[in-house]
């Protein structure tokens, strides 16, 4: 499969099922009581995770070009809880060029199961 350079080329989404990998953090806002006395309908799954799933469709679609030339800026918006599938989206917003170093830029998403925008951001890839 070639890999995505054009501006506004859209990636192959991804689809994954969440989990909540801090659960069983007593007291904390991945704790399913603790989120809901604090307003959540339960425990979050850990931020660092949601961004992962991002990288995840970086590396599905750049390969080992991902795992030794690349940026990730990333910023969450909403809580993403266990169980209800979320869908990671991409699009080729810079086309790489010498001016760039040869990198090609992507703005990620990350949508939950009510279609709102949980997560997003900039990763860049030396291609």
């Amino acid at each position: 499969m070639p890999i995505p350079t054009e501006v506004e080329t859209k990636l192959a989404p991804i689809t994954i099922r969440p989990l909540n990998t801090a659960a069983d953090s007593k007291g904390s806002i991945h704790d399913d009581e603790k989120a809901r006395a604090m307003g959540y309908r339960g425990g979050l799954v850990p931020g660092v995770t949601v961004l992962g799933y991002m990288s995840r469709l970086m590396q599905a679609t750049f390969g080992e070009r991902w795992q030794s030339n690349s940026t990730f800026n990333g910023r969450l918006r909403r809580p993403i809880y266990e169980g209800a599938d979320v869908v990671v989206n991409g699009v080729v917003v810079e086309a790489p060029s010498a001016a760039n170093g040869n990198t090609v830029s992507v703005d990620l998403t990350v949508t939950d199961a009510d279609g709102s925008v949980a997560a997003f951001a900039r990763a860049a890839c030396r291609i």
